[in-house]
Formats: C-alpha cells, structure tokens, sequence
C-alpha cells in the first residue's frame, strides 16, 4: 500500500513520519536496513534521524513517549514490551549506523550512480562537483576563447546576435555575465531531456539553415500579405478621393490602420475597426455629408468591404506567424547552449569528476526502462520499504529513477509513505514539480494501491492566525484564477483546453482550511498588516523604519531575540535589513532594546568597508603600475585611517608583500592594517581570509585568479552563523520553509504574480505543428506573445506555475508564524472608490483585494472569519487580535559582546617546520613526560612569575589539560623556591636561555641556561633523572672551558637534579 500524507504548515508531518517509521521498525528483526527514508536537505535528514533515535531512546529508557499506545496497539505488546523490543532496536541501529538509511535523494543517487559507472562511461575514482556555476564558468570561458576558429564562425554569429539583443531589451550588456545567466539553462530539466537530440539536431549546420529560412519566408510572406493590403486600402480611398478622417471617428478612424499596414506595420486590428465588416452603417455618423455618405457606400461595395473582411481575416490566424517570429527570436540560443554544453562536457571528462546536478539525468538515462531487480542486483542492497518526505519538491527525473523501486515494493505488497503540500511546492528553479503530487502521483498506481489522508490540524499556530491563513486562502486563490482566465480568453486555446487550466489553481489550495486544535483554541494570537502609500516616500524605506518600533513591542512584551524572524524574499532584501538594523543598533545604543541579528544570506562578506579595503590593496598589488587602482586604494586608505596618508614604513612593507604566497600575503596584509579595523568589522575579515585559504587549497591559488574568482562570486558569500543564539533570525522565505517562529516579520510583503518581464524565462517546446516539427527541441522566451501561437499550452503551463510559486511563496512565509504576524506591504497606487482595483500587478495588490472579501461557509464544516471587518482602509491597516499578550516570557540572561579582534596567526618566517622525530612529550613514562615540560618550561623563564604563562602556552597546544597544568606549575615554582636557586632566578643579571656556544672547531654546544653577572658567569644544567653521573660534569665542565676561552675569568657551573632537589657544583680542570 502506498500512502499519500496531504500536510499542511504546522501539520504534525514530523511527528507522523515518525509513528509511521517507527510502525516499521518494530514490524521485525532488522528492519531498520530494509526502509528508505529520503528527503532533500542534509539538515532534515540529520533532524529526521535525532527524531527517530530519540523516540528510541525515550521508549527504551521508560520516559514519556507518544508513540507506546500506537506500537502496542498495531503489534498487540504491553508497555513493556514495547520498550524492551524499543531497546533491542535502538541497541542494533547504534551498532549498525551506516546501515540506518535515511538520505537525501542525492545522496541516495549517488549511491545507486556508483553501481553503474561502467554504463555512464566514468572512470573509477571519479569526483563528485558541487560547484556547478564554477563548472559553467570555466565552460564559458573555454567558448569565447575559440571564437577564432574558424569552425566557431556561426557560434559568433549566434553571440552577436545575442549581444544585440540584450541591447534592445535593456539597453545595456555584458556578454560574458548574459551568457552565464542564460547558460544556467542547460541545468534544467526540460532541456536535459532531449539534449541529445537536441545536440543531433544542431549538427546538420545545412539544416539548420534552411529551417531558419524557411521561417523567415513565413513571416516575410504574412508582413508582405498585410502590407499589400494597406497599400490596397490607401488606394481604394485616393480612388473615390477619400482620406481616413472622411469615416467615423475623424482624425482617429480606424482606417489609419491602413497607412500603418502599407508602412510594414504588423498592428492588430482593433475592435471599431472590425465591425466596419459587412456593416456600412459604422463607416460614417449621422454628421456625415450625403453626398460622402453616398461615396462611401459605393466604396464600400466596390472593395472596401472586403478588403476590410481580409484585413480581419489575416490577423485572425496569425498563429503560424506569430510561432515562427517567437521561434526566430530565441533560436540563436540553441546553437549557443549546445556549445556550452560540449564544454562542460569536455571539461567533466578531462576532470574526472561529474556535477551533482547531473546525477539524476545520467541515472535516468541508465535505468530507463529497467526494473527493481537489476537495480537492486547493481547496487547489491534490498529496500522493502519507501518514505519520501517533501514530495512537492521532486522532479521528474528523480521521479521516474523511484517509480520502478515503488512499483517492485507495492507488487509484494509492502507499506511505503510519501508526505507533501502543493502549497508548500516552492523550489521550481530546482526543478521540483507540484503536478506530480497533485495529479500524477495517484494515476501512477492503481486505485486499490493507494490509499490518502489529509492532516487538517494545526498544531503550530495560534488560532487568529490560522483563521486568518484559512479566509486568506480561501479567497486569493480565486483572486488569481479570475485573472489567470481572463489571460485565457485573449488566447488561442481551444475550449477544451481552457477548461482543463480554468481550477486548477483552486484544485492546488481546495485542501487549505485547517483545524484548530483544543490546545490552542485559548491562544489567539496577533495577525498585523499596514499598507504604505508609495506617493511621497519610498514604502521600502518606511518599512525598514517601521522595524525597531514593532521590534520594541515584541521585547516588551516578552519575546526573546531568537523568538524573532524577520522574512524576504531575496538575499539583497535580507543585506538591507540587515544593514538598516545593525545601522540603527549603532546609533541608539541606549535605548534599552536589543537588535542583534544572525543570518546566513543577509550578512555579506563584501559589505565590510574593512574587506573592500583589503580586497582594493589587493588589486593594487596585482597591478601596482595601475592608477586607478592605487588612487582607490589611497582614498579607501585614507577613510580606514581617518585621513591619514600612507606611512613610509608602510608603504616599504607593502612592496615586498606581492611575491608571497596568496593567503600568506593577505595574512600580512591583516596584520599590518589590524590595529584601524572596527571591532565589529574582525569577524568579516577572518571570514574572507577563510575564504581565500579555502581558494588556496582548491584552486590554482594566485592572486589573478582570486581576484576574478571574488569578483564572480566570492563578492557574493555571506557569513555562516551558528544556531541557538540569542538573536533575530533574518532568513529568506524558501530557507525559512519547515521552520516556526514566535513572531515573523515581513518588511517586505509584494513580489510579482508572474515573471518579471526584465528577468527573461525561456520555454523549452516540442514542435508539432509543420514546418516547425523539424526540430525536437526549440527554445522561446516567456511572453504574451506566446498565447496566440502553436506554444500557447507551454505558456499558460508556466504562467500557472509562476501564479502557484508566487502564491506558494506567501503561504510559506504566513505559516511561519506561531503567535506574531506583521506584514509591510505598499498601498496600490490605483485605487477605486470602493477600494477595488482594476488588476492585481503584484501579491501586495492580492491581499489588498483579499482583506475586503470574505469566503463563505461550506458544507464541510469550515467556517471563515470575515476579513473586512479588521480592515480599515481608511488606515491603510488590517488587524487580528490586537490585545494579544504572550503567556511565556523570554527569560533574560546578562549579556557580553566580545569582538575578536587579534588573528591567530604567525609570520611567514616563523612558521611551523616539520621535524623529522618528535621530541617527545607523549610518553608513556608519565615522570618523563613531566621531566621534559619541565624542562622546557625551566629553559623558557627568566623569573617565577613567568611560569603560569609558559605552562599555559602548553595547555593552549593541547600538550596537557586544566589539571595537568595546575600541577606543573605547582611543582615548579616550589623548585624555585630552594635557597640555593632562587638567586638565579631572582632577575639580576643577563639571561641567556639555551643559547648556542661556537667553538673554534665550527661545533657549537647548548648549556640550558647562562647567567651573566658582573663579576661572575654561572652554567647552570638542569637533569631530571633519578641517578646522577659523572658525565653530566664533563658536559657542564665544556661549557665552561668556551666560556673561558670566549674572554670570561671567573666561571662557575652547577648542576640541578631538580626531581631530587640536589644541587652539584661543577669545577674547572
């Protein structure tokens, strides 16, 4: 049986999973190594397998566990049972971990990839490259670097063309940066699959020319045919001695459309101008002289008239026109991604290595066809079981590499699992596909295989906001399919297929209402919304000054910082809050409220004026004869230091810096300029020169290839910050999907419906209509246009995947919230009377429309709160639950910012050696050992208060711990404690700590330490053994002969047996 979970934010789709793996683990022995749990991020996959060993672990050790009725139930054990049974398995999985499968989907891809790299083609050993843009990069390069040859002469035709392109559009272009965006295709799923033929096809370069051709006489032909039919008119008029401002309408008539025809324009017809057809009446007013009147009506039936009906006839099926000017438009673009294509191919066979992305295509092309038992003999392991968590977000691919794993479980009649939400179906860009959830996931198996359940209780939220979430989309949903039909009814798509596009936006959200548990029924909750007029201000900028206030409020009344999130939708919006905040946390730094934040897309290493600093010395020093550079380097110096210019001594330092290594060279760099960093800027800083040690150790590690790298993309890296702080979390929308917040913020609550027209999108469509079906494969950019051609299908498909993303979007960042929701949004500009608006342009006009409808009552039981009685438009404000106070205060802990603010680090000269033999501090004497510290620390002091700090140096290296190091220090400070050595160690006198003596002989010799005095010169030697012997004298007794003969006349030596504390005096011979 197959069992489909419909779970909703808040859900309980965690705590099911786990009932329902747990149902599997006790169903027998070893189980745990015939279930497949899979889900898509490293993170939930680490999560998933705490929560199932915790179960474990609570059941086997007698705590509360929700799961002990269940078991006992389904198996028919007692209590304590279950948990002897709970024991026996956790006590197995612990000695078996490798075997406990729970996975990403890559990583289960990889596994199963591994079994087959004979058929692939790879080589043994092969690598795995996470770093496709890296990949694309260097692909990119390769292909504008052989734009000389001459085999890549039509290449650079297609890059041209691309070129001007881009200028029309944008009127702006960057080859190298446009074909890296538009290289990004070749990762997507709808052109990975026919590639190949795709690859095929652009071969036939004669072909290709002549399909290219052949469209181009299409579209000459249809603007010849309405050009002629212009001229056509204009003569027809000059005939009778007419012009178009004699017919109704004047000077705007429609029959001005003629000259524009006549010129070559391919203008549609409007609506005035086609009821001119069979209909004189319309050609002239009441105003109208007779005698034109009788002109017209005679012109009318000796041409005009049908001149006009062919006019409406031609622009009635343009569709053959208008798919091969769209086809024209992108087609340079196949040419140009197949090349890029064969490089990355050529760059994935000279590396060895293959990219994660490409995985699920080569397992797909592998398996396609086969079934469960060949994969299984391939890969040597057997799954009875299947749990894919998060299904919305698979491909299809990765889809079809599971289906046959499935369909070999259901044939022995096996229990598998698949959770998921279309509403929560928002990683499109990696493929993901919300219809396999929604529509082709139950057709796949037959009806008695499947069984499905929605989960309808919310067991996150307080009971406003799921009020609030259950109206909201209830009524948005319906928002949009209205206006997603109305684009249906301009287009040319038969009735049957509009019909079949016309719900299916509400069939994604007709299972949305949720229940409100009994627990949380007395827990209203505070649902805020404020509209800002965009007239006189910047509505971004008056959301990021709203931000403190609201923050205030939710501390004062007892919400901890890392209670709080605040939600966008992009890392550039997350860089601006970011930025607002730590901005304002400066300039108020007393009014008594916390803004410390922590993120992971917002805090960018490059927006440390420190790091840009850094990186401005850096270009200077990679070309020091550039002016340019060295006049922003002086200017950036110069706000750095507060004016200051470059010292003489720094300017001697910076000379020698460029012949060293990469990271050494900006270790140096730090040093130098460290003491004029902002406390608050270090941790940037030592986040890019972890950055630049990582380029070291991976890429080709000079300062060029750096500089190119950060400028593509190291510019971009933001600063990892650790969990479970105390802090606001500021994180974007898709990274806050299966996480809950007391309080979210959304500074920023508008994105587009659709697309954004300066971002292009490209479909990927089948011909199949001639003479267009010569290719497999043609590519065509995402716009109206395509709604009255052969595409219109594969456009409104994407235009109902844009609408779904972007409402997915909002129902991810609205069901974040537990108790708080505050939302910034800008007031529309063009309002009715009646607050209602003419088209919706963006989500922020959504929910305006949404707050002033309400859903009704079904049938179901589901009842909705009436939105527009907490909305005031007068205010611009929509609020749910304003008296709402929280029943858990944050518990406050003091606080203490410390900035590191010292790099750990050593100069190049005095960098680590190796030594060929240690010298030997891990002993198994445990008295050697101390012997040795010892005597490492008694060579490294002048006076005991020296001591703590030398044995800490050793604690700091890991050579001993805390109470090793009290002990040392103890047991040496009483040794300096013996009257006869405490006046050698009492700081009088010249020092030397194991200082070498040059003899003639060109040998030197190493007494440990050397005390120069006055009148006298003392050797003393320090031995730690347990038996003194005479040659210890002799050695002591050499030192003092070169001593002697270095000039010195009175010479004394000693040995100290410091574990006996016995003190020799040694004698010159």
């Amino acid at each position: 049986m197959l069992t489909i979970y419909r779970a909703s934010a808040g859900a309980g789709k965690t705590h099911r999973l786990t009932g329902e793996y747990l149902l599997l683990l006790f169903s027998q022995p070893g189980a745990y190594r015939r279930i497949l749990a899979v889900t898509f991020t490293n993170k939930a996959t680490d999560e998933m397998k705490g929560r199932i060993v915790e179960e474990l672990f609570n059941l086997s050790s007698g705590r509360k566990s929700d799961y002990v009725e269940l078991l006992a139930a389904r198996y028919g054990l007692n209590e304590a049972q279950v948990r002897a049974q709970a024991q026996q398995i956790l006590v197995a999985i612990l000695h078996d971990y490798s075997a406990f499968n729970i996975s990403t989907i890559d990583r289960f891809f990889q596994q199963t990839m591994r079994a087959f790299t004979r058929e692939i083609g790879l080589q043994g050993g092969y690598g795995i490259e996470m770093d496709q843009e890296l990949v694309l990069q260097e692909a990119v390069d390769r292909l504008l670097g052989d734009l000389e040859k001459p085999e890549n002469r039509e290449l650079l035709g297609w890059l041209l063309r691309f070129a001007e392109d881009k200028i029309e559009d944008s009127g702006e272009w960057h080859l190298r940066n446009d074909i890296l965006r538009l290289g990004r295709e070749v990762f997507k799923e709808s052109y990975k699959l026919f590639s190949e033929e795709v690859a095929k096809d652009i071969q036939d370069k004669q072909a290709l020319t002549q399909y290219r051709e052949r469209l181009q006489g299409l579209v000459r032909g249809v603007e010849k045919e309405v050009r002629t039919l212009g001229e056509r008119g204009l003569a027809l008029l000059a005939a009778y001695g007419l012009e178009p401002s004699d017919f109704s309408g004047g000077s705007r008539s429609p029959l001005f459309l003629f000259q524009r025809w006549a010129k070559g324009e391919m203008k549609e017809p409007t609506a005035t101008f086609c009821n001119l057809a069979d209909n004189v009446e319309k050609c002239f007013t009441k105003k109208t002289e007779p005698s034109v009147k009788a002109i017209i009506g005679t012109l009318f039936e000796d041409g005009l008239n049908d001149c006009i009906k062919a006019v409406v006839a031609r622009f009635g099926d343009l569709t053959a026109y208008q798919t091969a000017k769209e086809i024209i438009r992108y087609y340079y673009t196949l040419g140009i991604l197949t090349d890029l294509s064969r490089e990355i191919a050529s760059y994935r066979e000279e590396k060895n290595v293959m990219l994660i992305a490409d995985t699920t295509e080569l397992l797909h092309r592998v398996i396609a066809g086969s079934d469960a038992p060949f994969i299984y003999e391939k890969t040597g392991t057997r799954i009875d079981h299947y749990m894919i968590d998060e299904f919305q977000d698979t491909s299809n691919m990765q889809w079809d590499n599971f289906r046959p794993l499935l369909e070999e479980s259901l044939a022995h009649d096996r229990e598998n699992l698949v959770v998921g939400d279309v509403k929560q179906s928002i990683y499109r860009f990696r493929n993901s596909d919300w219809k396999l959830l929604d529509e082709q996931l139950p057709r796949d198996f037959a009806p008695e295989e499947v069984r499905e359940e929605t989960l309808k209780d919310n067991w996150r939220s307080c009971r406003h906001i799921v009020e609030f979430n259950n109206a909201l989309f209830a009524i948005a949903p319906c928002l949009l399919q209205q206006m997603y039909n109305a684009a249906l009814e301009e287009s040319s798509l038969g009735e049957e297929e509009r019909t079949l596009f016309a719900t299916r936006i509400l069939s994604a959200y007709h299972q949305a209402y949720q229940h409100i548990p009994k627990p949380f029924q007395q827990k209203t909750g505070h649902v805020q919304i404020d509209f800002i007029p965009q007239e006189d201000t910047d509505w971004r900028e008056e959301a990021l000054s709203r931000l403190p206030a609201a923050l205030q409020r939710l501390q004062t009344n007892g919400y901890a910082l890392k209670d709080i999130a605040i939600l966008v939708r992009t890392n550039q919006e997350g860089a601006s809050v970011a930025d607002y905040l730590l901005n304002y946390k400066e300039t108020h730094p007393d009014d008594g409220f916390r803004y410390d934040i922590i993120s992971d897309e917002a805090l960018y290493v490059n927006s440390a004026s420190s790091v840009r600093f850094l990186v401005l010395l850096l270009r200077h020093l990679k070309n020091p004869e550039e002016e340019t550079y060295a006049a922003m380097a002086c200017f950036a110096y110069r706000i750095l230091m507060q004016g200051r210019d470059y010292t003489l001594k720094e300017m001697q330092a910076l000379k020698h810096l460029a012949i060293l290594p990469l990271y050494e060279m900006m270790e140096e760099l730090f040093r130098q300029f460290s003491p004029y960093i902002p406390a608050k800027e270090s941790v940037f800083v030592q986040a890019f020169l972890d950055m630049a040690l990582e380029f070291a150790q991976k890429e080709q590690a000079d300062l060029g290839n750096f500089l190119a790298w950060w400028d593509e993309s190291g510019c971009r890296k933001t600063i990892m910050t650790p969990d479970g702080q105390d802090a606001i979390r500021i994180l974007t929308v898709h990274k806050s999907k299966g996480l809950g917040f007391r309080a979210v913020l959304l500074p920023f609550g508008d994105w587009e419906t659709d697309h954004k027209p300066s971002k292009p999108v490209i479909l990927w469509c089948h011909p199949t209509e001639k003479p267009f079906d010569q290719l497999h494969l043609v590519p065509v950019r995402y716009s109206m246009a395509l709604g009255n051609t052969f595409f219109a299908r594969d456009y409104f498909q994407e235009k109902l995947h844009a609408f779904i993303d972007n409402l997915n979007t909002l129902y991810v960042a609205l069901t974040r919230a537990k108790e708080e929701l505050i939302l910034w949004a800008p007031r529309p500009k063009k309002v009715k009377e009646d607050g209602g608006l003419d088209k919706l342009s963006g989500m922020a006009d959504l929910l305006w429309c949404a707050l002033q409808q309400s859903a009704f009552d079904t049938s179901d039981g589901e009842s909705f709160i009436h939105l527009p009685e907490f909305f005031s438009l007068e205010k611009n404000h929509f609020e749910l639950g304003s008296g709402w106070l929280p029943d858990r205060k944050a518990e406050s802990s003091p606080r203490e910012e410390l900035f590191i603010t010292e790099l750990p680090s050593v100069y190049n000269d005095n960098r680590l050696h190796l030594r060929l033999k240690g010298k030997g501090f891990f002993f198994d004497n445990e008295q050697r050992k101390y012997g040795t510290l010892m005597h490492e620390v008694l060579s490294g002091i002048r006076v005991p208060e020296d001591v703590p700090g030398a044995v800490h140096g050793y604690r700091l290296q890991g050579i001993i711990n805390r109470e090793e190091e009290e002990s040392l220090i103890a047991r040496i400070q009483s040794c300096l404690l013996l009257p006869e050595v405490q006046h050698w160690y009492d700081g009088k006198g010249r020092v030397l700590n194991e200082v070498d003596i040059l003899s003639a002989n060109k040998t030197s010799k190493r007494p440990d330490r050397v005390m120069i005095y006055e009148d006298e010169v003392v050797v003393l030697d320090y031995k730690f053994g347990e038996k003194p012997q005479t040659r210890y004298q002799s050695q002591v007794r050499n030192y003092m002969n070169l001593i002697v003969q270095m000039g010195y006349k009175q010479v004394s030596g000693y040995l100290w047996y410091v574990t006996l504390g016995r003190i020799e005096r040694v004698n010159v011979l």
